[in-house]
């Protein structure tokens, strides 16, 4: 940092150690959103707006959104990468401030298909302890990667596991329910291994709930050994995808498919809005097409059945036109 860091320069700094040691955000997420913010505060610089990220108006923030260019998708990280910074900032102007974004149809969305999904479970569970419940809670839980790393012992209940989701100060709180006679098994197999684990510990010890020992002491797992485990279970069940994401992205697809309500599937997986939850289940060009078809196959069906019935109070005509 410079000798006399401007008051951007003091934010931005602040925020990345914000996002390396509370948020624990991988390198490469950091990098792309410290890069983004970047981008975003030069386009209201342009727009004379403030250099300082605590005073930035709604208005500096409409020159943004009319000045950003790229894919949506770009403009949509972007965005979503300096509104993160200016709330951390203390900043009140982005609060109310929600893009409407166009719609950008994807063929492939990011999510594995019922038969995948299931090769990818059936697999798991008969690996070790871990795998299993790496699978379970992202795959049928809906949890991402970081909120699997903050579960402590004390997290898990008889009814449900407490969630630290991803954000400032640990995350926002929410209790998830257990898939019954699924989430006891799975779970207790697992805490028999990590108790077997605490028994060998000659070290320190601690309350994370995925651990392993390393030379007699009880460490949690880090990202990357969460990751190298995913590789070998998508080695094992010879399904290739891309991370953690594309599980917890399944598992909403298939509570959509098996038409549960958006809004419950926005609290399962802890969004605000279930404009996000829409994303994430991927609906597509295909999903409308099937939904227009089934209206029109309704239709269809309703008018070949359809019959015209007389009613009985109606009088019939008899011996001609002017006789009843």
């Amino acid at each position: 940092m410079p000798r006399n860091p401007s008051p951007f320069q003091r934010c931005i700094t602040g925020y990345v150690d914000y996002m390396t040691t509370e948020a624990m955000y991988a390198d490469k997420t950091i990098d792309e959103y410290r890069w983004a913010i970047i981008r975003c505060h030069d386009i209201v610089r342009v727009g004379q707006g403030p250099e300082n990220p605590e005073r930035v108006s709604r208005e500096n923030l409409e020159y943004l959104l009319e000045n950003m260019t790229g894919r949506v998708a770009n403009r949509k990280f972007n965005w979503t990468a300096y509104a993160g910074f200016l709330k951390w900032c203390g900043n009140d102007a982005i609060h109310d401030k929600k893009p409407k974004w166009p719609n950008e149809q994807r063929m492939k969305v990011d999510w594995l298909t019922e038969e995948e999904a299931y090769a990818v479970r059936e697999t798991a569970m008969g690996m070790d302890p871990l795998s299993a419940l790496i699978v379970h809670l992202e795959l049928d839980l809906c949890l991402r990667r970081i909120e699997i790393m903050r579960l402590t012992t004390s997290s898990i209940h008889d009814n449900g596991i407490d969630v630290l989701g991803k954000g400032r100060m640990g995350g926002k709180l929410r209790r998830v329910s257990l898939v019954a006679g699924e989430s006891e098994a799975i779970i207790g197999r697992y805490m028999e291994h990590r108790a077997e684990l605490e028994r060998k510990a000659t070290g320190p010890r601690t309350d994370k709930l995925v651990v392993h020992l390393w030379h007699g002491t009880l460490k949690p797992y880090c990202r990357c050994a969460l990751d190298k485990r995913l590789k070998n279970i998508q080695v094992a069940s010879g399904v290739s995808f891309l991370g953690h994401h594309t599980l917890r992205r399944t598992a909403g697809r298939l509570m959509w498919l098996a038409k549960m309500p958006i809004e419950t599937i926005a609290s399962v997986m802890g969004h605000a809005s279930t404009d996000m939850t829409l994303l994430y289940i991927g609906v597509n060009l295909d999903d409308q097409a099937k939904a227009f078809d089934a209206v029109r196959n309704m239709r269809i069906q309703s008018q070949k059945t359809a019959k015209i019935v007389p009613s009985l109070d109606m009088p019939v005509a008899s011996g001609g036109p002017n006789r009843i």
